[in-house]
């Protein structure tokens, strides 16, 4: 039974990430390396998986993976079907990851994921949504291949869709289903899900209790992103990443898609390499959701403690934390300017909940957590910004700088941070670039490099101008601090009313 089973990418999101879970199970590093053998030992361990009886949180004797079979494939899935004994369960699923060694049926269409000849399906010759999640239920012909009700499927794309159970978490609720155009960053992400997965089946096995629950499916995946360290070297920085958050329940069939493109893929890698790596990580840390724990006090009202108390124990599990910055990548590049303001400039976003952060950025007040460089690579690789301006914006944030500090010029540091419409942005330019020259010095900013970060043309201002100077400040706050002009300067220019 060592043969090549015949395993191959086919490009659908469901089915690979099936097939990439079964590779690593195997151990291997392609499709094309799993064996027969390798199949008969998940097709054990996954039947052992998931008949694992446990006690639920309501106390309720259950199994291990009937919550998230149900998931995946509704109630009427055969192995969590209520109207079949626990032995009928039993043997459908036995027979249902068993499907690589059934003959196929040359009656039936070809596959509709590999092209491969088709078998009858264990409980009806055809798959419907019981078996492939998101596809129509039985009887109904729309968006179904050659005017059947049902899906054609091989053995071997039957036995993929099952490994979706074992190689992805269940992730708020739902599955949590990766796809990238660079299949090895898919196999990279089920290498760090699968031992997880191993870990918390063999927990509840020896427990009999149901295993700490998984939150926040766009926080988990950016974490276990940042995780593959040693993987690296295996995919492209640049590929694309999608996620299929989906439910595919009766009560409920939902699916959530979320893009991570190949430039904010290349920028997460770059960032969280050595160059950029503290900076990095400090604005990650500050990310974090504040846990319950952590903002509770002894003088909080007795209603105030109940409710809290309530809400500690589910945001106590590292688990289901939330990190504000991991969530903002799937909003790039289209919320750059956001990004830029809240996480690179350290600004507190309008809105904010009780356990936000942000709330707490304080801006110049937390210059150490503001760099250039980081702040550089992003406008490169997310926002494609041309490196001209870039250079005429870290020239001006360099002069502007100079000028605070050998001047010692609160004044003209708070009129430029506190620039909010196009006009007062010109006339701080405008005004200090008088002053330079009175005192023999070449003026703040010249008209071509004026134009090239801040206008079209003449008196039509950029539509990302407001970004620009974002930009300008965080060069500007990063050189005061490297001088010590805030330390110096900090108690007057906190006594100053300052627009955020």
């Amino acid at each position: 039974m060592n043969k090549n089973a015949g395993l191959k990418w086919t490009n659908h999101p469901l089915v690979d990430v099936g097939i990439a879970t079964l590779i690593v199970f195997a151990e291997k590093d392609s499709p094309e390396k799993v064996t027969f053998e390798d199949l008969e030992k998940f097709a054990k361990y996954t039947e052992e998986s998931y008949f694992i009886p446990i006690t639920d949180e309501k106390g309720k004797k259950t199994t291990l993976f009937k919550s998230y079979l149900s998931v995946l494939f509704t109630l009427n899935f055969c192995g969590t079907n209520p109207s079949l004994s626990e032995k009928e369960q039993k043997e459908n699923i036995k027979k249902l990851l068993g499907s690589f060694s059934i003959q196929p049926d040359t009656s039936l269409p070809k596959c509709v994921y590999c092209g491969n000849p088709s078998i009858k399906q264990p409980t009806s010759d055809l798959a419907f949504r019981d078996l492939v999640p998101m596809v129509t239920g039985r009887g109904v012909i729309n968006f179904f291949p050659y005017g059947n009700a049902g899906l054609p499927l091989c053995g071997l794309c039957t036995v993929a869709i099952q490994a979706i159970s074992i190689g992805t978490p269940k992730c708020s609720g739902r599955a949590l289903i990766v796809s990238s155009d660079d299949s090895l960053l898919t196999l990279s992400l089920i290498r760090k899900w699968l031992p997880d997965t191993k870990t918390r089946i063999q927990l509840s096995k020896t427990t009999g209790q149901k295993p700490p629950s998984i939150g926040r499916p766009l926080t988990r995946t950016i974490e276990t992103l940042l995780s593959l360290e040693r993987e690296r070297r295996n995919f492209r920085e640049d590929a694309g990443l999608t996620i299929f958050h989906l439910s595919n329940s009766g009560q409920g069939p939902d699916v959530r898609i979320y893009n991570l493109p190949s430039n904010v893929m290349k920028f997460v890698m770059r960032a969280h390499g050595v160059r950029y790596f503290q900076a990095w990580n400090e604005i990650i840390n500050r990310s974090w959701e504040v846990m319950e724990n952590e903002t509770i006090s002894k003088e909080e009202g007795e209603k105030k403690k109940k409710k809290r108390k309530e809400s500690k124990t589910k945001k106590s599990n590292p688990l289901e934390r939330r990190n504000y910055l991991f969530e903002d990548l799937f909003t790039l590049p289209e919320q750059s300017a956001r990004f830029v303001r809240i996480y690179l400039l350290q600004k507190p976003p309008e809105r904010k909940t009780e356990n936000d952060p942000r709330k707490d950025y304080k801006c110049w007040q937390d210059a150490k957590y503001i760099k250039w460089d980081l702040t550089e690579l992003f406008v490169k690789e997310v926002m494609r910004m041309d490196t001209k301006r870039i250079e005429a914006i870290r020239n001006l944030g360099d002069r502007l700088s100079e000028e605070i500090a050998t001047n010692n010029d609160k004044k003209l540091w708070r009129d430029s941070y506190n620039v909010m419409k196009s006009y007062e942005l010109r006339n701080v330019l405008i005004k200090q670039s008088q002053k330079c020259i009175k005192a023999g010095k070449e003026p703040l900013i010249r008209f071509e490099p004026f134009l090239e970060i801040f206008e079209e043309g003449e008196e039509l201002s950029r539509a990302d101008w407001k970004l620009a100077w974002d930009l300008v400040l965080i060069r500007v706050i990063e050189k005061l601090y490297e001088k010590k002009w805030f330390e110096q300067n900090k108690e007057v220019l906190e006594s100053e009313e300052i627009k955020s």
